[in-house]
């Protein structure tokens, strides 16, 4: 089977096979491995097809002509598929990331505030004050709440940093109102003492979680024992 040439013009051929065709076959292609209907030239191809090659014949009187043999083609095929499926991916994507929201933290848990106090105005940020923390020499779990309380109209997370360097010894994901981290690991040990640290409380708004607010800012210590 010779590959598609530009000299073998539609006048050369004497028509296609590979293809199934209701009209009566206008000959009949034999050869070793059996016969093969022909159908009538098609001058316009279908969209998922392809000219494969040509088959040099004679016919009875000797004079050489081609059969052209016609094929899938596997791309056009799929390429519709493919297409709508890489846009149905991306409307999950845009939908999914438009709706998913801040990264919460997987340990914050409900929490009321005592004697029920919650924030009744929503135009205002109720920042939480905080005691000292404590924790064991050579370990770096602190058993303290860090809260958001309800009623706030915002997302909160809390940073610990060493004041006097800033350094960065925790850091949560965001807490939704009337919610509590419990507890937490710091990224450090310490030996006995007192180290001054800043808590500071970055809050983005629960209406457009891209859309930051005002922040605070609360000093503490943590006294290792």
């Amino acid at each position: 089977m010779k590959e598609e040439e530009e000299d073998i013009t539609p006048q050369k051929v004497a028509g296609d096979i590979g293809y199934s065709c209701k009209k009566k076959p206008e000959a009949v292609l034999m050869g070793k491995a059996g016969e093969a209907p022909v159908s009538s030239f098609r001058a316009k191809l279908g969209y998922s097809q392809k000219v494969l090659g040509y088959i040099p014949c004679e016919d009875e009187e000797g004079t050489l002509s081609y059969v052209r043999v016609i094929g899938r083609s596997w791309l056009k095929i799929l390429l519709p598929l493919i297409i709508l499926l890489g846009l149905i991916g991306g409307l999950l994507w845009w939908y999914f990331n438009q709706n998913s929201g801040p990264d919460l933290d997987d340990s914050a848990i409900a929490y009321q505030m005592p004697n029920g106090l919650k924030n009744e105005d929503p135009s205002q940020i109720m920042i939480p004050g905080l005691s000292g923390f404590t924790m064991e020499e050579g370990d770096t779990h602190i058993e303290h709440v860090l809260y958001n309380p309800e009623g706030n109209p915002c997302y909160f997370k809390y940073r610990v940093m060493l004041r006097d360097t800033q350094e960065v010894l925790y850091e949560s994901g965001f807490v939704k109102p009337g919610t509590a981290i419990m507890e937490f690991d710091l990224n450090q040990t310490f030996e006995p003492g007192a180290y001054d640290v800043t808590v500071l409380v970055e809050t983005t708004s629960v209406d457009d979680p891209e859309a930051e607010m005002n922040r605070g800012a609360v000093n503490t210590t943590i006294t290792v024992e």
